[in-house]
């Protein structure tokens, strides 16, 4: 399962639509087994594949305003406007997620490489 927990979006004003997600991967048992980054055609790719493979996305989102964690679905992708920083919600820049890791006191420090 993955869990996406920020958004990185395109600084070239031409490349609007194209942004980063960044994911924590999680074991059936829901432990952390990794962090990555994909880019919103992987992501796209990632969720048709599961969704072949399993019936299912395998992608959760954690969206600004809610507790709980939301179930990124194939439609997510459909008829949004290039305004938003993402197709399937509102997730929290990197640089809100710095935040908030930073509010947790948990020494850890997540930058964009290229």
């Amino acid at each position: 399962m993955y869990m996406a927990i920020a958004v990185e979006t395109s600084k070239h004003p031409l490349n609007q639509d194209d942004y980063k997600v960044w994911y924590l991967e999680l074991s059936k048992e829901r432990y952390v087994i990794g962090l990555g980054v994909k880019t919103k055609n992987e992501l796209v790719q990632n969720v048709f594949l599961n969704y072949k493979k399993y019936g299912k996305t395998n992608w959760r989102a954690f969206l600004f305003d809610n507790d709980e964690s939301t179930e990124i679905e194939i439609f997510d992708f459909i008829a949004r406007t290039m305004f938003e920083n993402t197709h399937f919600g509102n997730l929290p820049t990197l640089n809100e997620f710095q935040s908030t890791l930073n509010s947790l006191q948990m020494n850890l420090e997540f930058k964009a490489i290229a």
